[in-house]
């Protein structure tokens, strides 16, 4: 059997086995919101809005203020406008996500998985929480001597050669073989090899350990990688640790302490994972597997996911290839017994990993993705845990997701309503004719006009229009036909005397000077027939015989025009918006404590917040906020301008 049968082999009827480098759940985050919102001064449980059955308090706006980015300039002396304007938002986006539900959005199949995913993020992490935070703390303290090892580890950042290698068998051959090189000589024809750095604290335990006891040899002794297998490391050079070189002995020993106590921590969650799949099985469909692998690797290969040290698989190429594998993603990628994933959950899943590769494509991939995949099973399986347990139901799962599903079903309104909002060309007519002094003097216009009293008598002139060109040869030049009879029309009926004498040709005049016959000959085609247009003077009926800009134009009509929809666009969605959230807010009888905002005490320090969940796994802390605020003043004020 050929290597690359070995390898699919492996990949297709993989195991759920534990993994040593877990992700734990850091109480870093839950320490610092907690502290947030032990000061008496913040007064956490203040309800600051309420409507229906909805409340906003204290330690949610801080908790959006001081843990996300503020959607805009945060500067000091404006820290109680942005407390009113963030809470203003907030209340816009439980009344959108509300609506939108009422309304059944969202309900297309990525929104379905995004929420399903989130819930399983969220029943994680509260597994987590409950089985292995409580006792994590006493247990996971490091011993003195872990600390004096790490101490010692932790200045240092070690360049090597790592090998990869079937057996061990053969591990300890290669070891042996690469003591017997002499240096310099070159060792990458041994076996797969890369060059990687290696510092203390990094996610791979079983790299550090073999790294950091290398001897004279520069070798290292074969060691089994749960990441990646057996291996042997070759030490190219050993420098210091650019990050730890400022660092006091306090600081240092801070930071050991930490990874000390994630790392058994850690650990403590590999044993609750090994003891709840060990028995679990899982197999991948190796021909929906290879489709995966491949779309990974032809996006890689564009060079647009390249990162420092491999390739990523980010949420913004999870959204390409969610478009690209659209047709597929109903396909089974992972059979279990109780029920497979499908391509789309597992590749919704990659959204909340920090996946890297060093390698883009062959072998060497495919079995690391496996190994990616295999870690996302057990996820997906810890998750049916909790489903078992009920924690999907609990308060704290319920509160996350609410929070998150009412900012994707708000967004989901938004973008709906967003996208209904046009512009005419009525709209734009009346916007530049209302500006006319802005814009009508770098634009000139050439027409040919019939000016008439009331619109009898312009219907009177297409009449003769039409009987006129009934007699034509329908594959003759129509437009030219036309513009001949209505210049005779124009010199026996049209009533603008000045541009009578020329058979109704008014010559090239700026816009500015008559804008409504203007600003629609700009829009209009040349040798297009235009009306009846009402003007203070009558009805007329003109048809556009050229258009030019001046010199002091900065641009062409064409650009003007389409700078002017999109502002009007922009303008026109944001009251449509503004009005559709106000309404909802009357409907719900919205209330705000404003003096309970004034009062609020918030650090607006710009911050982007990460929180990493149970298991492994990480998101955002809290929704970006949405810029909907304005709404309150069509609230407070409803119909004024």
């Amino acid at each position: 059997m050929s290597h690359t049968s070995e390898v699919m082999k492996r990949i297709s009827a993989f195991m759920v086995v534990l993994f040593a480098a877990v992700f734990s759940w850091s109480p870093a985050i839950a320490q610092k919101q907690t502290a947030l919102l032990d000061e008496s001064s913040r007064r956490p449980h203040d309800t600051l809005a309420r409507f229906g059955s909805t409340v906003i308090t204290a330690s949610d706006l801080t908790s959006r203020l001081e843990l996300m980015p503020f959607p805009g300039e945060a500067k000091p002396n404006q820290v109680e406008g942005i407390k009113a304007k963030a809470l203003h938002a907030m209340i816009a986006e439980k009344l959108l996500g509300q609506e939108a539900k009422r309304l059944g959005l969202p309900e297309d199949k990525l929104t379905k998985l995004m929420f399903r995913e989130l819930e399983n993020l969220f029943i994680r992490d509260e597994l987590y929480k409950r089985v292995i935070a409580p006792t994590a703390t006493p247990m996971a303290m490091p011993t003195e001597d872990e600390i004096a090892v790490g101490m010692k580890r932790l200045p240092h950042e070690l360049q090597v050669l790592s090998f990869l290698v079937p057996t061990r068998a053969e591990g300890v051959q290669l070891s042996k073989a690469l003591r017997a090189v002499p240096r310099g000589q070159s060792t990458s024809l041994y076996t797969q090899v890369d060059t990687i750095s290696i510092r203390f604290g990094g996610p791979d335990v079983a790299y550090e350990e073999a790294a950091f006891a290398i001897g004279k040899s520069r070798v290292s002794k074969e060691f089994h990688s749960d990441n990646f297998g057996w291996a042997v490391l070759y030490l190219l050079d050993k420098h210091p640790n650019s990050d730890v070189a400022k660092l006091s002995t306090t600081e240092r020993r801070h930071r050991v302490e930490k990874i000390l106590r994630e790392r058994n921590e850690g650990e403590m969650a590999g044993k609750y994972y090994y003891s709840l799949l060990q028995s679990k099985r899982a197999r991948a469909d190796e021909r929906v597997f290879t489709l995966f692998a491949d779309s990974v690797v032809a996006l890689w290969k564009e060079g647009r996911f390249q990162r420092k040290g491999g390739y990523v698989l980010s949420s913004e190429m999870v959204e390409m290839m969610f478009e690209r594998l659209k047709p597929y993603l109903d396909f089974t990628l992972v059979e279990m017994d109780d029920g497979g994933l499908t391509l789309g959950e597992v590749l919704e899943m990659f959204r909340y990993e920090d996946y890297l590769s060093k390698h883009l494509e062959g072998d060497a991939f495919k079995i690391q993705f496996n190994e990616q995949i295999k870690n996302l099973v057990a996820k997906e399986l810890l998750a049916r845990e909790g489903r078992q347990q009920n924690l999907h139901s609990s308060s704290p799962v319920q509160h996350d997701l609410q929070l998150w599903t009412d900012y994707i079903a708000a967004a989901a309104l938004y973008n709906r309503v967003r996208d209904s909002v046009t512009i005419s060309e009525e709209e734009i007519i009346h916007y530049l004719v209302k500006n006319k002094e802005v814009f009508g003097r770098y634009y000139e216009v050439n027409v040919r006009e019939v000016l008439r009293n009331s619109l009898d008598d312009v219907k009177a002139v297409l009449d003769a229009l039409h009987r006129d060109a009934s007699h034509q040869d329908a594959s003759h030049q129509d437009a030219l036909q036309r513009g001949n009879a209505l210049a005779q029309l124009a010199a026996e009926y049209s009533t603008r005397a000045e541009w009578v004498k020329n058979n109704g040709e008014s010559g090239y005049f700026q816009v500015v000077q008559h804008p409504e016959i203007g600003v629609r000959a700009l829009i209009a085609d040349t040798g297009k027939l235009i009306g009846p247009v009402k003007l203070p003077e009558g009805y007329s009926m003109f048809m556009v015989l050229g258009k030019r800009r001046t010199k002091e134009a900065y641009t062409d009509f064409d650009t003007l025009k389409q700078n002017i929809r999109t502002r009007l666009l922009a303008e026109k969605r944001k009251q449509t918006l503004d009005r559709l959230i106000a309404n909802l807010a009357r409907e719900q009888s919205v209330s705000i404590a404003y003096d309970k905002v004034k009062n609020l005490k918030v650090n607006l320090a710009p911050m982007f917040t990460r929180r990493l969940i149970g298991f492994g796994g990480r998101m955002s802390a809290f929704p970006l906020l949405m810029q909907q605020w304005d709404w309150i003043e069509e609230f407070q004020q409803p119909g004024l301008p």
